[in-house]
């Protein structure tokens, strides 16, 4: 098997690269995209105004789960502004909102029209630098969106090399006061990432090490870093396996995982990862039971057998104080709210077909 990888962003990691900004970030108009709460405790508008020595054009207060008025927004912003670069500053609500905003701002139309209306950008949007504030999804590194979308009152994605930041500047440094609730929900936002990536269809043998990579990243540095969340070793561990993460699943996509969470989290607000990882461990011995081989590598990467993998997860889930099955977390809606969801798109990158008796099974069980 034979395929084509496509790493569209080129990546700066490591300690207080934040601080050099300005060698990263060329001169010209600049607009700058925050979110709302780690702006503000971070203070970010000031760090990087100090750093850059210029004034920003400034876009501030996208929400988690950003909405498609958020992102129209801030396209209108963009388009009237014409920047030359943009920098999305913040978690992955930040920097996924921002990379729909510039192609919004350059290319025009609304949220609808490139996620359920299938509009393709012709190129790219306006340059997108970006500094991840959390781990977790990887953003900085993808192409791609997730957002609310008014129209159907769920969580949808577009994907597009249009949504490929042109530079991520990865400093784990601003990751060390991320609360601990945020630390647990971004590490298990890594897992899924890394697993889902690793079993998919569309996994190759470059992008199935950097999964295997990562899950042990998380597994032994997870812990870790909510027993101490002042680590820099954790803290760097835990950053560098979403980047490997992001590689391999921005080249492989996800998988059903991904499409169950979309209504627990807009029903509940549960942090994405969270409401991913309720579903791992069955679907990992669904896809087992139905034929599939080559678990055992990702197994031993989480430091166990095929047997034993989904009650790792679940002891991991709750050594660190994560919610371990959908009923822990106060969801109304049931097996068939969560079964009207579409997901045909990601079904296509399960490594076996499933029917809607597995996919209700699935879900039975991460109740």
């Amino acid at each position: 098997m034979s395929s084509v990888l496509n790493f569209g962003t080129s990546i700066v990691f490591g300690w207080e690269t934040f601080s050099r900004l300005d060698e990263y970030l060329p001169k010209g108009r600049t607009i700058l995209v925050l979110g709302r709460g780690s702006a503000r405790d971070l203070n970010l508008k000031k760090r990087i105004e100090s750093i850059l020595h210029r004034e920003l054009e400034v876009f501030t207060g996208v929400e988690p789960n950003p909405s498609s008025e958020t992102v129209e927004r801030g396209g209108r912003l963009m388009a009237e502004f014409e920047p030359e670069q943009v920098l999305a500053v913040g978690g992955g609500s930040v920097i996924d909102a921002a990379k729909f905003m510039a192609v919004l701002g350059k290319h025009g139309g609304d949220a609808a029209d490139y996620t359920i209306g299938g509009k393709k950008p012709p190129d790219g949007g306006y340059p997108l630098f970006a500094v991840p504030t959390t781990p977790g999804t990887s953003s900085e590194i993808t192409p791609f969106s997730v957002i609310t979308l008014k129209e159907i009152g769920n969580k949808v994605g577009f994907r597009d090399p249009a949504l490929y930041p042109k530079m991520a500047i990865i400093d784990p440094e601003l990751t060390v006061t991320l609360p601990m609730d945020q630390t647990i929900a971004t590490g298990f936002d890594i897992l899924s990432h890394a697993i889902e990536s690793f079993w998919s269809r569309n996994s190759d043998p470059i992008t199935r090490q950097m999964s295997l990579r990562s899950v042990s990243l998380v597994k032994e540095h997870l812990q870790g870093v909510v027993n101490d969340g002042s680590s820099r070793t954790h803290r760097e561990g835990i950053s560098l396996a979403s980047v490997f993460a992001g590689l391999a699943f921005s080249n492989t996509g996800t998988t059903i995982c991904h499409s169950i969470s979309y209504p627990i989290t807009y029903d509940t607000d549960l942090p994405h990862g969270l409401a991913v990882a309720f579903t791992l461990g069955p679907t990992f011995d669904r896809i087992r039971e139905k034929g599939f081989k080559g678990l055992e590598p990702l197994a031993k990467a989480f430091g166990t057998d095929e047997e034993g993998f989904k009650d790792e997860l679940m002891d991991l889930m709750r050594a660190v104080g994560a919610p371990t099955s959908i009923s822990d977390i106060g969801f109304k809606g049931g097996v068939e709210r969560i079964m009207a969801t579409d997901m045909s798109s990601l079904m296509k990158n399960m490594p076996v077909d499933l029917d809607d008796d597995d996919l209700r099974n699935i879900i039975k069980e991460a109740f």
